[in-house]
């Protein structure tokens, strides 16, 4: 897997709960187990942000306290701080689609790794 689909997979996770903030986000994924504390780039975080929007799996908006409460934003990098994030449905069938993947790949490792690395030579 490369290392842009595991960020999009935890920037997903980060936006799935409720409409967020980009604080929110790099709050949420610096607090991962400290995996990716020390490897987060912003920039980077930005542009999968970015084609996230893009590719229609995370919404962009601007919240008001009167009506109309959502306005959707077109995203840029200057909007980026200000506008609050929502997963699509899109957004949740794809996030849960790799995390099903994921699920079996672990599988898969665990119990290679529960395997008796001397197997018998005969079967009973």
């Amino acid at each position: 897997m490369r290392s842009t689909d595991e960020l999009d997979r935890l920037v997903l996770g980060a936006v799935g709960d409720d409409f967020v903030t980009l604080d929110h986000i790099v709050t949420r994924l610096a607090a991962r187990d400290g995996r990716i504390a020390g490897k987060l780039d912003l920039g980077l975080l930005h542009r999968r942000l970015v084609d996230l929007i893009t590719d229609r799996l995370i919404n962009a908006y601007l919240l008001h306290a009167d009506p109309p409460y959502l306005t959707p934003v077109k995203v840029n990098s200057s909007t980026l701080l200000t506008s609050w994030f929502y997963i699509t449905q899109r957004g949740r069938k794809c996030l849960a689609n790799s995390t099903r993947g994921r699920a079996h790949v672990q599988d898969d490792e665990s119990d290679s790794r529960n395997q008796d690395p001397y197997p018998p030579a005969v079967n009973f």
